[in-house]
C-alpha cells in the first residue's frame, strides 16, 4: 500500500483505497518490553501498530496535526472477538432481553426495530457485538481494539480515529459536550460532531502521511459514497432503523465536519464542539445552512384511554421521519424534503399492563409535511396496526397491538389534549436509543466495501 499507487490513480482509485481503509481494522497491542527505534513520518502508514513506538508516533503525529500537543496518550488494549462479546453480554440484565417491555413493543410496532428483534436491548447488544471494531472509554482514558484480523494501512486510520477521541476529550471535555442532550435526536446532533470530526480528521491525517494532502482527494465523491450507502440502509425494512441512526454521525456528521474544517480550519472544530447541533435536522441540512427554527411539540397527546399510563417519552428527529417514510414506500427525494421540513416531534408509549400503544406526534413547517407522513401510514396495503391523523401542521401516528385499541386512540379528540404526560417513573426523556461510540461494519453492507469509523 505505497504512495505511488495512490498518487498515480484518479478519484475512483483514491476512493477505493479509502473504502478499503475504512472497511478494515487492526489488531493493536500494548507494546513490547524493549521499544524499537523511533518511527519516521514516512513509515507511519505501514508501521507495526502492535509496537509501542508506532503507537507513540501515530499519536504524536495526530496531535501535531490538530495542534493539540501536550496531552497524554491514552492506554491501549486489544481483546478478541469472543472476549468483546463476553464483555457486552456480561453487562446485560436478562430481564431486558425478554422483549416484553413497553419500549421494545412500541418501537417494534413503529418499525424502529425489526419484528424479528427479541428486544430493544438485544438489538443494541447485537449491534455492539457484531459491528464495533474499537472504542474510546472516557472513564480511564483508554482505547479498546477488537481484534478482527484487520490489515495494515487501515489499522493506522482506526488507531488515529481513537486517538482523536482522546484528544477531543482533552481539548473539549466530551462529558461537557454532551451536556444538555436528553433525547435520541439531541444525541444524534452531538455525536455528529464527535464522530464526524474523528472520521474526517483520521482521514485527513492519513492523507497527510501519504503525502497527498487534503486538496487531492475527491471529497464530494467520498461524501456521496458514505451518505448513499446510509440511505440504502435506512430504506431496508429488515435492518433496525435505530442502526441507521447509529451510522448517521459517521456519514452525515463526517460530511458536516469535513466541509466546516476544510473551509474554516481548526477554529471550525472548536466552534462545533462548543455549540454542537441540537438535532439531526441541522446536520442533514448541511454545513452553512444554519440552525433551523424548531417548534418542538408540548408534551400534550390525546388523553390516554382508561387504564393506560405513559412509560416512555422521547424525541426522535428528522432522520427517523426520513427513514420511516422510506419504509412506507415514499420516494427518496420526497421523503428527504419532508424530513427537512420537520419542526419537532414527541413519541410516547403507553401501557395498561396488557396492551401497549405508541403515539408519535410529528410537527412540520406546514401541513404538507404532515399530510405526506400521514398518507405514507394510511396508504392502502399499509401496516394494519398503524393509523395516522393530521392535526394542523402535526401528524399523529398511532400504533397498537389490537385493532380495537388502535381505532379508539385514532378517534380521540385532538383539540382536547392533556396538558402534560406524567411518566410512572424514571427520567423525563428516554435519552439515546441508537448505539454510539463504535465503528460500524454493518451486516447489510457485507457485500459492499464500505464501513464507517467511530
Amino acid at each position: 500500500m505505497g504512495n505511488a499507487s495512490l498518487l498515480g490513480a484518479g478519484a475512483t482509485r483514491r476512493l477505493a483505497l479509502l473504502i478499503l481503509a475504512l472497511t478494515m481494522g487492526v489488531s493493536i497491542g500494548c507494546g513490547e518490553d524493549a521499544p524499537p527505534a523511533p518511527v519516521a513520518i514516512q513509515d507511519l502508514a505501514r508501521c507495526d501498530i502492535t509496537q509501542s513506538a508506532c503507537q507513540t508516533a501515530v499519536y504524536s503525529s495526530v496531535a501535531e496535526m490538530l495542534e493539540a500537543e501536550g496531552f497524554p496518550m491514552p492506554g491501549i488494549r486489544t481483546i478478541s472477538v469472543d472476549q468483546h462479546a463476553d464483555e457486552v453480554r456480561s453487562g446485560l440484565d436478562l430481564e431486558d432481553l425478554t422483549g416484553e417491555d413497553a419500549a421494545t413493543r412500541g418501537l417494534r410496532m413503529l418499525g424502529f426495530i425489526p419484528e424479528a428483534s427479541d428486544s430493544l436491548t438485544a438489538a443494541q447488544a447485537d449491534y455492539w457485538i457484531t459491528q464495533i471494531a474499537a472504542y474510546y472509554r472516557r472513564n480511564g482514558r483508554s482505547i479498546t481494539i477488537i481484534d478482527r484480523d484487520y490489515e495494515p494501512g487501515s489499522a493506522q486510520i482506526i488507531l488515529a480515529h481513537e486517538f482523536i477521541h482522546a484528544i477531543q476529550d482533552s481539548e473539549f471535555n466530551l462529558s461537557t459536550v454532551n451536556t444538555g442532550a436528553e433525547t435520541e435526536d439531541d444525541f444524534m446532533g452531538v455525536r455528529s460532531v464527535v464522530e464526524g470530526d474523528a472520521v474526517f480528521s483520521s482521514l485527513q491525517w492519513y492523507y497527510d502521511v501519504l503525502g497527498i494532502g487534503t486538496s487531492a482527494p475527491d471529497w464530494e465523491e467520498i461524501y456521496a459514497e458514505s451518505t448513499g450507502r446510509l440511505r440504502e440502509l435506512v430504506a431496508d425494512p429488515e435492518a433496525a432503523l435505530i442502526d441507521s441512526a447509529s451510522s448517521f454521525p459517521y456519514s452525515y456528521g463526517f460530511e458536516l465536519m469535513a466541509r466546516a474544517t476544510l473551509a474554516e480550519g481548526l477554529s471550525a472544530r472548536a466552534d462545533a464542539f462548543g455549540a454542537p447541533p441540537g438535532s439531526a435536522v441541522e446536520v442533514m441540512a448541511g454545513y452553512g445552512a444554519g440552525a433551523p427554527v424548531l417548534s418542538i411539540p408540548d408534551v400534550a397527546h390525546p388523553a390516554p384511554l382508561d387504564g393506560q399510563s405513559p412509560e416512555v417519552r422521547n424525541r426522535y428527529g428528522a432522520w427517523y421521519v426520513y427513514g420511516f417514510l422510506r419504509r412506507q414506500g415514499v420516494a427518496d427525494e420526497e421523503a428527504w424534503a419532508t424530513a427537512l421540513s420537520w419542526a419537532g416531534d414527541e413519541l410516547a408509549i403507553y401501557d395498561d399492563g396488557t396492551e401497549v400503544v405508541a403515539v408519535w406526534r410529528v410537527r412540520f413547517d406546514d401541513a404538507t409535511g404532515a399530510g405526506t407522513l400521514a398518507d405514507g401510514v394510511n396508504v392502502e396495503g399499509g401496516d394494519p396496526g398503524r393509523s395516522a391523523v393530521v392535526f394542523g401542521d402535526d401528524a399523529f401516528i398511532f400504533a397498537a397491538e389490537s385493532p380495537e385499541t388502535l381505532l379508539a386512540w385514532a378517534e380521540q379528540p385532538l383539540d382536547e389534549m392533556t396538558a402534560a404526560i406524567v411518566l410512572k417513573g424514571g427520567p423525563a426523556m428516554a435519552g439515546a436509543v441508537s448505539v454510539g461510540n463504535c465503528m460500524l461494519l454493518h451486516d447489510s453492507w457485507a457485500t459492499k466495501p464500505w464501513a464507517l469509523l467511530h
